[in-house]
């Protein structure tokens, strides 16, 4: 009887470790995925390379706006716009360094260079909805842990849910909400929580194309829930065939 006991017991406790083992890897390919997806968003959101060209139109809620072209320089790992307007001519250079990660701002006509650090990254660009982080394109991957909590109808389409937290704290996001496609994750919404989880702002791509056998967005509306203003960012022109002197995007150039 002993005997019978302990076989029962055993065989109890390597069926727990198994079911704990097939539980545990189940956790890992949920978190694989969701890293994974996050990672093709990160292709779909890639500027595509070239001198790109658009527009960043900025709407309160009486109806007024304010216009400003804009055009981007983009290589791999350096991207150099400026932001101009019919009344003011040139305005701002924005230059991204290291893929986006490292922001350069050089007001043309205060004649002032900045290095956005911390917290500065999530200044607005010219009184718009969008942070110079948002137009930063860093990676997500790199800079955010997902986790798929769900699925949902959006625009027609069906998308997964991913809640994305910074892992490099003391930024205004605290979360963001994605909404990607399932089919081609194209990343048709972004939720932007403050501090304390709370929505502030969202973003929709609008307009897709595609462009040399992927799917390139060329337009983003950003909404503040907080003014009622949106700002809708949209590019009209691709010249892949533009070719830059390396030395645009070094910071101590931004003034010449």
């Amino acid at each position: 009887m002993k005997i019978l006991l302990l076989k029962i017991c055993i065989a109890s406790s390597l069926l727990l470790l198994a079911l704990t083992v097939v539980f545990s890897q189940e956790e890992r390919q949920i978190e694989l995925t969701a890293q994974g997806i996050l990672a093709r968003v990160d292709r779909v959101m890639d500027y595509p390379l070239g001198l790109i060209k658009g527009r960043i139109k900025h709407i309160r809620p009486d109806g007024e706006s304010f216009t400003n072209d804009i055009s981007g320089r983009i290589t791999k790992d350096d991207f150099l716009f400026v932001l101009s307007s019919k009344e003011r001519g040139d305005q701002l250079k924005i230059l991204f360094n290291l893929a986006g990660e490292d922001i350069w701002v050089y007001n043309i006509h205060s004649i002032k260079l900045f290095h956005k650090l911390g917290i500065d990254k999530y200044d607005p660009v010219l009184m718009t909805n969008y942070y110079f982080i948002d137009l930063s394109n860093a990676d997500m991957q790199a800079n955010y842990t997902a986790e798929i909590v769900g699925s949902a109808i959006v625009k027609e389409q069906d998308t997964y849910i991913l809640k994305l937290r910074p892992i490099f704290k003391g930024g205004l996001y605290g979360l963001l909400t994605l909404y990607v496609t399932k089919d081609a994750f194209v990343p048709i919404r972004i939720d932007y929580h403050d501090r304390d989880n709370v929505i502030f702002k969202f973003m929709t791509v609008a307009k897709i194309m595609e462009k040399d056998g992927r799917i390139v967005p060329v337009r983003y509306d950003m909404m503040d829930l907080r003014t009622g203003t949106m700002t809708i960012l949209s590019f009209f022109s691709f010249d892949e065939e533009a070719k830059f002197d390396r030395q645009i995007f070094r910071p101590e150039k931004l003034g010449e």
